[in-house]
């Protein structure tokens, strides 16, 4: 049990770290910031699957 919630935690890291990087880089800004976006939904994708290669459950 422990180990999905430390799983679980290093996902949530990582899409905060993500989500900041997308800000910084621009593709996340204030007018599209509710909006619907295919780049920042590949990006989350690619972060979860990445760390789910690396650490499967």
């Amino acid at each position: 049990m422990h180990f999905d919630l430390a799983h679980a935690a290093v996902i949530v890291v990582a899409l905060i770290v993500t989500n900041l990087a997308l800000k910084s880089s621009g593709v996340i800004n204030e007018e599209s910031k509710h909006q619907w976006n295919w780049k920042v939904f590949l990006a989350y994708f690619v972060v979860v699957f990445i760390i789910n290669l690396v650490w499967p459950i």
